[in-house]
């Protein structure tokens, strides 16, 4: 095996097989895995008789909660913060029950009686319509009105029922009870109608839509403190076992694009805590799916995909984004301070898709998480959600958190890893994969895979993000309608996306979510000096075999895509970057340029456009006016060359105020080998390191990236190529 050595790190960088576009790093530095191991609650043999309330608060920690706040200003403050607009106005029963139970608020107490009464004689709603089943249209893919049952979460009635216990009837309290075994006898007996679709797998249990009468009945049977229903429920069809069995893989990754995974988290984890008051936790945080996935592990993945903070705006504060796709928003693990000093972070949320109900969001998720874990440094990411100029963040008092100072939670932060999932079908790459990943500059990036998976929008072998220098260098953008992506033009293509399209078609999955990547080459390494992924599969693009590699490091991002086919295809390349494009000289207008190929391309505008032999470049430069320090952030692009290319820059789909860059990279040609740097810089220039080629044939590339000066890149690069 050929190898050529680096002056920098010895690093050797070839491919293992021939039709892989593997890199290795050698030697390796070993990293260690992720913090905070799942600890499986001890299993116990017998349920524990616990009195009610106890679900949220037992008389003893009501009463403890108060006398906090009768005598400590910390506890004053956490409490104005829950009655504030943010927080009080998200959740009005939970905020109704404190009150009464932890203040002595007797009209929140009755007012939350009078609704939980209206409960009694209660059905899932399909058993209450008297109508022909047979008869009902269904919408496929979306929410009907045959199945809404699905929908009808009562968790709000159980938590009344559990802390109202003591002041109602007997009476009251048999119709209630009824009432939540009329649900758990409908669950147990199989809970349909379905959608005719409608199977219990990764790809059409949807938990937005599928999980909040489940996981609200998995609620009740704690509640009513029956272990043969919580037995029953745990492994029912659609019951918590299946989702840690078979629908979670091993690292607990939602399977809708992760923006969605906000659903029904809360409710999951009152379920796990009310099991633990009983001495049944082997049903919820103690049991492990066949998989290996935890609840633990679930509540974690919000971590484990985040990136380094995001700078954020004068008189903001930070966020970090997480690796978002699909159709739906992006995702984040928190969200900063607005210039205004406003939160963007929610506490709660609603939607009528997810059970109209309102559901705890982040933040609560992570003050119950840090008091079931308070290892796991839950509290390091909670004390991020202070204002600008505080020291201390003021947790609710829902579940008996003290103040968090910042100062005593800096050394908590976890280490994490980086990602390859092939259940998953995504990676993430970190240079930093210590504590100080979470403050750090250094870069991370994210590659999709030609896996299915719910809310889709054919982002097959796409860059998702690209994050360097506390700035997002490439993201999604862009939209030709409103709401989701679905069916949009643009966002729901490649075309929208950082990858690229094969003679303007779509792409298509080869592989489906619930087998994983069968059909899918990954290879990665991640132990050196670098972090490298490669990606290979047949069939994204019919007639197409493609392969793209990553390899990561501080200065760059070596970025190789192969595409081979028995004939000439039109290879459109292209990343979409925030910024905008720094012109040099050489470029046309669009509508001017007299190439002998079409020089436009779906929705995109201010498009200009040159046609190369050799050696180019474009940077992309950020505006820094939002933030309170000007840093001249951008992105360099660079690509070995390759006769008859064109490349376009162009802007994409996107609002007046929003700034991005297409810049796109056009060849026609049965094969090609996209060979391209990325290089992010601060202070408004590009280090700019020599970046060439040694050799290329069919079956090899070898390149060559070296600095100038005090630089310390002195790369080689060799590829095993496929074979033609």
């Amino acid at each position: 095996m050929k190898t050529v050595n680096s002056a920098r790190r010895g690093l050797i960088l070839n491919h293992l097989t021939v039709w892989s576009m593997l890199l290795v790093v050698l030697p390796a530095f070993l990293i260690g895995p992720m913090v905070a191991p799942v600890h499986a609650e001890k299993e116990r043999s017998e349920m524990r008789d616990v009195p009610h309330p106890f679900l949220l608060w037992t008389p003893e920690e009501a009463k403890a909660i108060r006398q906090r706040i009768e005598n400590d200003e910390g506890a004053k403050k956490q409490l104005e913060f829950m009655r504030s607009n943010t927080v009080r106005g998200g959740h009005q029963t939970l905020y109704n029950l404190f009150a009464y139970m932890v203040l002595g608020d007797e009209e929140a107490g009755e007012r939350e009686k009078q609704a939980l009464l209206r409960f009694i004689g209660g059905k899932p709603e399909p058993m209450t319509w008297g109508i022909d089943l047979d008869k009902l249209e269904w919408h496929i893919g979306g929410p009907s009105r045959g199945d809404r049952h699905m929908r009808d979460e009562q968790t709000l009635n159980v938590l009344r029922y559990d802390v109202l216990y003591p002041i109602l009837s007997d009476e009251q309290r048999k119709g209630i009870q009824e009432a939540m075994r009329n649900y758990i006898r409908f669950h147990l007996s199989g809970h349909q109608p379905w959608h005719p679709h409608f199977r219990y797998d990764r790809m059409s249990w949807l938990p937005n839509m599928h999980w909040p009468r489940a996981i609200g009945t998995h609620l009740m049977a704690v509640a009513l403190k029956d272990e043969d229903l919580i037995r029953k429920m745990f492994e029912s069809k659609g019951g918590f076992k299946f989702k840690m069995d078979d629908y979670l893989c091993k690292d607990g990754f939602y399977m809708e694009e992760f923006g969605k995974y906000y659903s029904n988290v809360g409710t999951m984890l009152m379920y796990c805590e009310g099991l633990e008051r009983l001495g049944l936790g082997k049903y919820g945080y103690g049991y492990t799916g066949k998989h290996g996935a935890t609840m633990k592990k679930h509540l974690w993945m919000p971590i484990t995909i985040a990136y380094p903070k995001m700078e954020g705006p004068e008189g903001g504060t930070p966020s970090h984004l997480a690796v978002s796709m699909g159709d739906a928003s992006d995702f984040w693990l928190l969200q900063g301070r607005d210039r205004q000093g406003r939160w963007r972070q929610r506490w709660f949320s609603s939607a009528h898709m997810n059970g109209p109900l309102p559901k705890l969001n982040m933040p609560l998720w992570f003050e119950i998480g840090h008091r079931r874990f308070p290892d796991a440094g839950f509290d390091y990411f909670l004390a991020k959600l202070r204002g600008p100029d505080e020291d201390t963040y003021h947790p609710t008092l829902y579940f008996g958190l003290e103040p968090i100072k910042a100062a005593e939670v800096a050394d908590r932060a976890p280490a994490v890893s980086s990602v390859v999932s092939h259940d998953r079908g995504f990676a993430l790459l970190r240079m930093d994969e210590t504590p100080d990943y979470w403050e750090s500059a250094r870069p991370a990036v994210s590659l999709q895979f030609a896996m299915y998976y719910v809310h889709y929008v054919h982002d097959c072998f796409s860059l998702l993000q690209y994050v360097s220098h506390n700035r997002l260098l490439y993201h999604r953008m862009g939209t030709t309608q409103r709401g989701y992506a679905g069916g949009d033009s643009w966002r729901d293509s490649v075309r929208g996306h950082s990858g690229v399209v094969v003679d303007g078609l779509q792409a298509k999955p080869v592989d489906r979510g619930n087998e994983g990547t069968p059909n899918h080459r990954i290879r990665d390494f991640l132990k050196g000096p670098g972090r490298l992924v490669s990606v290979q599969a047949e069939g994204v693009y019919p007639d197409v075999n493609q392969t793209r590699a990553f390899f990561l490091t501080d200065e760059y991002l070596l970025d190789t895509f192969e595409l081979i086919s028995d004939r000439p295809r039109t290879y459109d390349w292209q990343v979409l970057a925030v910024g905008n494009v720094r012109q040099t000289d050489g470029w046309t207008p669009a509508a001017d340029w007299s190439g002998s190929r079409p020089a436009e391309r779906l929705h995109l505008s201010n498009t200009m456009a040159r046609q190369t032999d050799g050696d180019w470049y474009v940077d992309v430069l950020q505006d820094d006016s939002p933030y309170a320090e000007p840093r001249q952030v951008g992105v360099r692009i660079r690509m070995l060359p390759e006769p008859e290319t064109m490349i376009l820059t162009s802007r994409p789909p996107i609002g007046d105020n929003e700034e991005g860059a297409s810049v796109m990279v056009s060849r026609k040609s049965p094969r090609t080998v996209f060979v391209a740097l990325h290089e992010p810089f601060e202070g408004g220039q590009a280090a700019n390191p020599t970046f060439e080629r040694i050799k290329q044939d069919e079956n090899v590339l070898a390149v060559r990236i070296v600095g100038e000066g005090d630089s310390k890149v002195n790369d080689r690069a060799l590829l095993a190529l496929e074979a033609a």
